[in-house]
């Protein structure tokens, strides 16, 4: 009897303890908050896959399996946008991107099969209407970052990489009634995520399957946990003719905990003009049949005898019916040779 009060007890004292948790509200956040945007100008230009491709610097973001026989050797990686173009108002132009207009898009410190990178998640500016007919609205300023390391390991014929960050944000929102500020909220919150990637066989032709987000948590004081959507792509890259690579990606991406699942689909076109020059073409998007669902991406890297490298990339979409025009540029410079026999030659 006596241990049957002490265990009602200890439950109730621990539901009591997790009341102030569930009560806690959901940040106003939009399902897009923590989709960070595609990290370097090689991926950009190829359409969004990275499922199957070569790695870069960028991989440990990107996929981590890529990281194992890359041709980086040791090398400063930055990532960065130039230009947004479009008729429409800079704020509207910038809505569509996760990072709303930041330049440094991406940093990594890269040496054979590992890097260290930071990586902003999100900058997220926009103001929401919460009830039109009471004239309630609230704006909602949000700061995501990621600092972490990944690296890989030869898996059978294959590779098998993984991806750990380091998570903090700043979140602040402002309640208005009538245009009058009626309350201010500031949160701050700390989590990690951890992506996982698989690579067979070690290409030009060869499968790869991608786990992002699982999991990715960042945890607050004033509001619920906040979780970045879980992603799982699979993807192949073909080998069409000597230097001309094909990937096909698909990807579901799950929202609210499972609750909300949304599909992508990633095309992209790699070729190898000599020794230093690639070009690049693709698409993604919800559906490649609508102008209004998908992306057109395009890009080039020019390839120095050092192996420094310089990519550029650009991207095309619609926001009502107005195109918008992305660029980002992506240079690799390297301060360790990679060894000349570590496989890159299998990806051409």
């Amino acid at each position: 009897m006596k241990r049957a009060v002490r265990l009602a007890a200890a439950t109730a004292i621990l539901c009591a303890a997790s009341l102030p948790a569930l009560a806690r509200e959901r940040a106003p956040l939009r399902d897009d908050a923590f989709d960070s945007g595609i990290v370097s100008a090689e991926t950009l230009g190829r359409g969004g896959t990275t499922a199957s491709n070569r790695g870069t610097a960028a991989s440990g973001s990107e996929n981590p399996a890529a990281l194992e026989l890359s041709d980086m050797g040791g090398s400063l990686y930055a990532t960065g946008l130039v230009a947004t173009r479009s008729v429409l108002p800079k704020d509207v132009a910038n809505a569509s991107d996760p990072l709303n207009g930041k330049v440094i898009q991406y940093l990594s410190v890269g040496a054979e099969k590992g890097v260290l990178f930071f990586e902003p998640l999100s900058r997220l500016h926009e103001s929401q209407i919460v009830d039109p007919t009471a004239g309630t609205s609230r704006d909602v300023d949000l700061h995501a970052n990621a600092l972490g390391f990944a690296g890989a390991q030869t898996w059978k014929a294959g590779s098998f990489g993984m991806s750990i960050a380091y998570l903090w944000s700043s979140l602040n929102v402002v309640d208005r009634t009538a245009g009058n500020i009626t309350r201010v909220r500031s949160d701050t919150s700390d989590g990690l995520r951890l992506n996982l990637g698989i690579r067979y066989p070690t290409g030009p032709s060869m499968w790869g399957l991608l786990i992002q987000n699982a999991p990715g948590v960042l945890w607050g004081s004033d509001y619920r946990h906040s979780d970045l959507p879980v992603k799982i792509r699979a993807g192949n890259t073909y080998r069409l003719a000597k230097g001309v690579l094909f990937s096909l990606d698909g990807e579901r991406r799950f929202y609210h905990e499972g609750g909300k699942g949304q599909n992508y689909v990633y095309v992209g076109n790699e070729s190898f003009v000599g020794p230093y020059v690639v070009l690049r073409v693709g698409a993604f998007g919800t559906s490649l049949n609508n102008s209004q669902t998908r992306t057109l991406t395009a890009g080039a890297t020019i390839i120095a005898r050092d192996n420094t490298q310089i990519t550029y990339a650009v991207e095309q979409y619609e926001i009502g019916g107005e195109k918008v025009k992305r660029s980002l540029v992506s240079l690799s410079l390297p301060f360790q040779t990679a060894d000349t026999d570590d496989g890159s030659s299998k990806y051409k």
